[in-house]
């Protein structure tokens, strides 16, 4: 069986975090987990509309995953939240670059809510085993964390792919090494999902381009 291509992205700096942990959870996870099974690839964006716009395109058509997990830090949060869905709207704030979106929907036509098939409960009851503060999300706002898993729930759903967001608080409320431990608990129980569902198809490349990076 070809092993599952799985991309694993973060973002930069945003306006009131100079330090993001997402980029640096993204990068760290992917390095730190290699299981066998699946073929790890990993990205930080830019947090700037234009950017997550265009790299999410580049990524999807560059690696073609099998499986996005996306992290983002939620400035007010005190636990992981894991993101049951994305809304096709856009908040007008400003980006990193003090840009607006200059539009009013993520990708126009398209629904106004997209879910993830993946198993949210089950995954943060994992980590509530773990006693690592988590729960499930309705909701993953209109900024640029929605924007990039909006897009990605639809190309996820036009080429039989899966996605999850991953909303995390800042490093002072949960510190690198628990951040980390629940970044590997998802991957490794999100892999485990799409194995077992029927939809899973192996490529018929049969092999998986090399490890490609932000352009």
């Amino acid at each position: 069986m070809v092993r599952p291509r799985v991309l694993l992205t973060g973002f930069g700096p945003i306006p009131g975090v100079t330090e993001n942990p997402s980029g640096w959870l993204a990068e760290t996870a992917a390095s730190a987990a290699t299981p066998d099974d699946c073929a790890l690839y990993r990205a930080v964006f830019p947090t700037e509309w234009d950017a997550v716009a265009n790299r999410a395109a580049y990524f999807h058509q560059a690696i073609r995953p099998r499986l996005m997990i996306h992290f983002g830090v939620q400035m007010q949060a005190t636990e992981i939240h894991l993101e049951c869905r994305a809304h096709n709207e856009i908040d007008h704030r400003p980006d990193a670059c003090g840009a607006h979106p200059g539009r009013h929907d993520v990708i126009s036509g398209c629904d106004g809510t997209l879910e993830t098939c993946l198993p949210v409960d089950s995954l943060v009851a994992r980590l509530q085993e773990e006693k690592i503060p988590a729960r499930t999300s309705q909701s993953c706002g209109r900024y640029l964390c929605n924007d990039l898993y909006f897009r990605s729930l639809h190309w996820a759903e036009q080429n039989g792919s899966d996605a999850l967001f991953v909303h995390v608080p800042q490093t002072h409320v949960l510190s690198k090494e628990t951040l980390l431990l629940a970044a590997e608990a998802i991957l490794h129980d999100a892999i485990h999902a799409i194995q077992l569902q029927s939809k899973f198809c192996a490529d018929v490349n049969g092999t998986a381009p090399p490890i490609v990076e932000s352009p």
